[in-house]
């Protein structure tokens, strides 16, 4: 099932491999910081029912698609080179010990 707005994204990039890559990229770094770096309030997340009751959706393509959507996820071209957005990434969202 297609995700609500997907029209929105194709108009936000130049082609749908662009907003493939995009996506899987935003996606991976969600996934290697546990979603502490999310642009989303918490009232935005993507939600999920389950018998539990309404929980955050755990899939990071769904986070990634709602990022783009809010307008405050930047990408494209001349932007901070990645290596170095990555260490970046790691001195604020420090990955934590798995038990």
């Amino acid at each position: 099932m297609a995700e609500p707005g997907i029209d929105k994204l194709f108009a936000m990039v130049d082609s749908k491999y662009r907003l493939t890559v995009v996506v899987a990229k935003r996606a991976e770094q969600l996934l290697r910081h546990r979603f502490k770096n999310t642009v989303l309030e918490p009232e935005e997340r993507p939600k999920m029912r389950t018998l539990e009751g309404i929980l955050d959706d755990p899939n990071p393509v769904t986070w990634a698609m709602k990022e783009m959507l809010t307008g405050r996820l930047v990408f494209g071209e001349n932007l901070v080179p990645e290596d170095r957005l990555q260490r970046e990434m790691e001195r604020l969202y420090p990955m934590e010990e798995e038990e």
